[in-house]
This record gives C-alpha cells, sequence and structure tokens, in this order.
C-alpha cells in the first residue's frame, strides 16, 4: 500500500494508505475541480453518479485503467451483501467471491414516506447475528488489504420530489451487550462515538448541477435516485477499520429515511470498491473542508424549491 497526504483548502490532513479493488474512490474528493464527496459526521458520501458522468463524459481524469469502472449495476453478480431492499427473493446467502459468505438476511421494506430499520442483529433464524471478524473476512476476501466497509445505495425518487434525507450508524457490540464504538451519519459534526441524530439527517440530493469541470468540460445536471439499477451515493466511515476491533462483536448497522415519494430503495455492503484508509494524525478525523459544502448547500436549494 502507498501512502498519501492529502490537503484539501481549509480542511484538517490525514494520511492516506490506499486499497487496491474493481472499483477505487478518487483521493483528494474533487475531480476535474468538482467535488465528488461531502461528509456527513463520521462517513464520507460520494456522488458516484457525478463520477459516472465525469469519466464518461471526460475519461482522461478518470482512468478505467486506474479507478475501474464507475458504470457498474448494484448487487452485480451476487458479490454485494444485502442490507435493505424490496426483494423478497434477497436472503444473502451464497455472497462474496466464490459465493463463500453467508450474512443476515437483509430487511425488507414496502413503499412508504419513511424507512428505519436495523441489520446485523437478528437471530440465527434470518443466519443472525453479524460479527466483526464476518464482516472482515468478506472484505478481504475481495483484497487482503481491505478492512473498511463500504456502503452504497441504489435509490428510487421519481418527479420533482428526488431527493430524500438519511441518517444511519454502525454499532460495534461486545459479548455483554455493550457498545464498544459507534460511527454515526448525519449533518452534526461530533466525531468518535457520537450517536446518530434523526433530527438531523443527511441529503441525499436528487439534482445537482449544471457542473463545469476546470477543463471547461460542461457535464452538465446530474440526477440521482431515479431506480436506475446503478449506485447513486458511495459512503465509508475512514476510521472504520475492522482489524483495530475484537472480531467477535457485533456489527450492526441502522437506517433511516424520510422524504420517500416511491419505491424501492436498496442499501448494499461491499468488498468490491476500494478506498483510502486514513490513519488520523493526533485529535482529528474531519477532513473535508468547506469547499464541498455547496454539494449539500445546492441539492438542499433544489429540493426546496
Amino acid at each position: 500500500m502507498s501512502i498519501k497526504k492529502i490537503a484539501i483548502s481549509t480542511a484538517l490532513v490525514l494520511v492516506l494508505a490506499v486499497t487496491a479493488s474493481a472499483v477505487t474512490l478518487p483521493f483528494p474528493p474533487v475531480v476535474d475541480g468538482i467535488p465528488v464527496a461531502i461528509q456527513y459526521d463520521d462517513f464520507v458520501s460520494y456522488s458516484n453518479q457525478i463520477l459516472r458522468t465525469i469519466q464518461n463524459e471526460n475519461p482522461s481524469v478518470l482512468p478505467v485503467a486506474i479507478y475501474g469502472e464507475y458504470d457498474f449495476s448494484t448487487g452485480s453478480g451476487g458479490l454485494d451483501v444485502v442490507l435493505y431492499t424490496f426483494n423478497q427473493a434477497q436472503d444473502n446467502i451464497g455472497v462474496g467471491p466464490g459465493d463463500a459468505f453467508t450474512f443476515q438476511a437483509p430487511i425488507q421494506n414496502s413503499n412508504t414516506s419513511t424507512f428505519s430499520g436495523s441489520w446485523g442483529n437478528g437471530d440465527a433464524s434470518v443466519n443472525g447475528p453479524v460479527t466483526v471478524g464476518q464482516v472482515l473476512a468478506y472484505l478481504q476476501a475481495f483484497d487482503p488489504a481491505n478492512s473498511v466497509p463500504v456502503f452504497y445505495m441504489d435509490l428510487n425518487q421519481t418527479g420533482n420530489e428526488a431527493s430524500l434525507n438519511f441518517s444511519g450508524k454502525v454499532e460495534l457490540i461486545d459479548e455483554e451487550g455493550v457498545i464498544q464504538h459507534t460511527w454515526a451519519m448525519d449533518t452534526i459534526l461530533q466525531p468518535g462515538d457520537g450517536d446518530y441524530d434523526l433530527a438531523a439527517r443527511a441529503l441525499a440530493a436528487g439534482e445537482i448541477g449544471p457542473l463545469v469541470g476546470t477543463s471547461g468540460t460542461n457535464y452538465g445536471t446530474v440526477n440521482h435516485n431515479l431506480g436506475s439499477g446503478k449506485a447513486d451515493f458511495i459512503a465509508f466511515a475512514p476510521t472504520m477499520d475492522l482489524t483495530l476491533f475484537d472480531p467477535n462483536w457485533q456489527f450492526v448497522t441502522y437506517f433511516d429515511m424520510t422524504g420517500l415519494n416511491d419505491g424501492p430503495e436498496e442499501i448494499f455492503m461491499t468488498g468490491g470498491i476500494g478506498v483510502n484508509v486514513p490513519i488520523p494524525e493526533p485529535a482529528t478525523i474531519i477532513f473535508l473542508g468547506t469547499g464541498l459544502l455547496w454539494l449539500g448547500v445546492y441539492g438542499r436549494r433544489k429540493m426546496n424549491k
């Protein structure tokens, strides 16, 4: 693994170790002058739709030979673990490389305006619970360097209200039922073990743009959440290095969505997307500066029109 030091505008600095996978997320998260990610508390959320558009329109700035193909289908080849789905046939039996892994069955949803639920803390009747060791073995089956889970979302909103609001967290729980670590995804920055705030949901913007790169390339307006069968957003918590935790602890995820107008939404966990895993310098994990905030602000402006 190579080590890089990244500094973005007014942001604080991290040292990053690059892992290799079928698809790799770019760092720093600005491509052709366009921000492609935003930090939501402990998580970093990439717009895969922006990445796809840039790669399709100007492939020289995101070479497929280096980064892989962002135009991938969700759940492709049964390699990905399904956490949340409408598909009654999904069972997470025989997933991952060689179909070698079985995980807890996904949370099922119907087409409603809200959704909340947890995954990973089920009993044996649904192939639960999920452990840290199980998730780590799954990630490393793709690449021995993988140790940070990556989540991606294929969302399905239509019409003029294509945006939705999303919050979530991952908890590690010991054998005594005590929560040992939490990573939250919301709009309140409290790095560490802060719980997620249901009143401060992150925005999964439906429409962002128009986007014009520093190269002069006009990428137009990018639409998310249209149920395309492609990943809309890719998120991970940079400090969620599972090699640092007891493999016997439970790995539990929580999701909460509002503003749903259609359906069906799906959330996946994968080892097929590589990330730049941070080794934090003392006292900080915040690294995305104010230069990226327009991504969320612009989306809110569009949503509120």
